[in-house]
């Protein structure tokens, strides 16, 4: 099985397991905190607990195999999704069955108005036949060996929301005979963009006498929006200086999207960012507009593969190139 997959599936062999599993702590670990509108069984403790602003996350969504030769996550039973991502892992208390837990998680999803996606239990979870069920899970603790006990079940729910919807899978299984839960929650948002280094009007002009062109990433947009934030103002400011001291050069503006989406409305929504771009320099600055051609390219012309989130960050760009 690949590293890649097998790092970002949240693996239902893990929750199933009779391998050594993480001592009850007397408390949560530090830093750690429920999610919102996941919560936490009454009397669980918080013993792995990670927050990332922005990742990628593969859910289960039809029976794994774990048999050795099989591969655990595929596009046939999972999904991946993008956005702020908890995991978190709990020990509940021993005297409690994991049906009863999925339950009372099941019942509070609900009220919270999140809708079922999937769900199974034990032998369901898995696919094909024989025993034992194995699996060597890669993560970043090294490579674990899991074996299926029973107590198993898996919720993944969905809650719609203004600010994006919110994906969560519960796991609840045993662990040398006491129950664990293990949650992952995903807020679909859009990357916090502008983080790469800022580029001043010297440094297009080299680049642009260098190479005919110049990507930039400090113009930013809202997402599936036009609209230029009021943060792009520096680089709108170095790209008026560069014109205005070269008053003979005249640009092509290039909006550039990821793959995300379809060909048709990522070249129309590039068209659009760069029209704003154009449309700002010439009312803001005072740039003649016959010196600016805004051109939509959409996903045609990467700069990175698409594969990943530092490849598409590096996608969307706008870009100067000399006419």
């Amino acid at each position: 099985m690949h590293k890649s997959s097998a790092r970002w599936g949240f693996s239902l062999a893990a929750l199933v397991l009779c391998a050594a599993g993480a001592p009850v702590l007397a408390k949560d670990v530090a830093g750690a905190k429920d999610h919102p509108l996941v919560g936490r069984y009454t009397g669980s403790e918080i013993t792995q607990y990670t927050a990332s602003e922005f990742d990628e996350q593969r859910f289960i969504t039809a029976p794994v195999d774990l048999r050795a030769d099989g591969e655990a996550f595929t596009a046939a039973n999972s999904k991946r999704l993008e956005g702020k991502v908890f995991r978190i892992r709990y020990d509940a208390p021993k005297e409690r069955s994991a049906l009863e837990i999925m339950r009372n998680y099941e019942e509070s999803l609900k009220a919270k108005g999140f809708v079922p996606l999937y769900s199974c239990a034990n032998e369901s979870c898995f696919k094909g036949t024989g025993s034992p069920y194995r699996m060597s899970a890669f993560s970043g603790d090294g490579a674990v060996n899991y074996r299926y006990a029973d107590g198993a079940h898996y919720l993944l729910a969905k809650a719609e929301r203004p600010s994006g919807d919110v994906t969560a899978a519960v796991f609840v299984g045993t662990s040398k005979g006491a129950p664990i839960v293990k949650v992952i929650a995903l807020e679909e948002r859009p990357m916090q963009g502008g983080q790469i280094a800022f580029i001043d009007a010297d440094a297009m002009g080299r680049a642009i006498s260098a190479h005919g062109r110049v990507a930039l990433y400090g113009i930013q947009f809202d997402y599936d929006k036009a609209e230029i934030k009021p943060e792009s103002r520096p680089t709108l400011d170095e790209i008026a200086k560069y014109l205005k001291a070269n008053p003979t050069v005249g640009l092509v503006v290039a909006g550039h999207t990821d793959a995300k989406g379809g060909f048709d409305y990522n070249v129309d929504l590039s068209r659009r960012r760069a029209g704003a771009v154009v449309a700002e320099l010439t009312q803001r600055y005072g740039i003649a507009a016959a010196r600016l051609t805004p051109f939509g390219a959409g996903m045609a012309a990467p700069i990175a593969p698409n594969e990943d989130e530092a490849g598409r960050a590096k996608n969307r760009r706008v870009e100067l190139v000399k006419r």
